[in-house]
């Protein structure tokens, strides 16, 4: 799927030099396998984004954070993450972003054995989620992505790339523009 450039400057904005940072080091705490460092970290940014009027950013942050809750074994904040992240996903009509993370939070908090925080979710979120998106494989042209976004180390999955032309993927994380090797 394709989708218009935005403006560069705009998107250089979203994160300051010292959030730009602490989102890294959340990406890198998640690697090195310790969620309940990186957790808070991604909460607190997701609080400021929210804050500061990016609540596509905070969505997405607090979707990072109720997956290293889930990790964590933090039911409950994991819990709280997941729904201010669905929450904002259906308020600002996320449409193909939403389902995702439902399908994925739901079935991580379920194999961690939090099934009541799964049921939660599913009541209060799951006839207003709408159907898993189609996704269609990368075309074999486009070459392949890193695995890791370069400038904020976010995770980068090729069925999810946001691809906003041909050749070029958005960070669904920092908004950096990635050109595949």
């Amino acid at each position: 799927m394709f989708r218009r450039f935005r403006n560069q400057t705009q998107q250089a904005n979203l994160l300051n030099p010292a959030q730009l940072q602490t989102l890294n080091r959340a990406n890198q705490l998640v690697a090195a396998g310790q969620p309940d460092q990186a957790a808070p970290l991604f909460a607190g940014l997701a609080s400021t984004m929210e804050t500061t009027n990016h609540p596509r950013r905070a969505a997405n942050l607090h979707a990072q954070a109720a997956h290293a809750y889930a990790d964590s074994q933090q039911e409950q904040d994991a819990l709280i993450q997941a729904r201010a992240a669905l929450t904002l996903f259906l308020q600002y009509q996320m449409n193909q972003r939403s389902p995702v993370f439902y399908t994925n939070i739901t079935r991580k908090l379920t194999a961690h054995g939090m099934k009541n925080a799964a049921a939660t979710l599913a009541q209060e979120f799951g006839n207003r989620v709408g159907p898993m998106p189609a996704t269609a494989p990368p075309a074999p042209s486009r070459g392949k992505l890193p695995t890791n976004c370069p400038k904020c180390g976010g995770p980068l999955h090729p069925n999810e790339a946001n691809w906003i032309d041909a050749n070029t993927v958005e960070c669904e994380y920092c908004s950096a523009l990635i050109q595949p090797e």
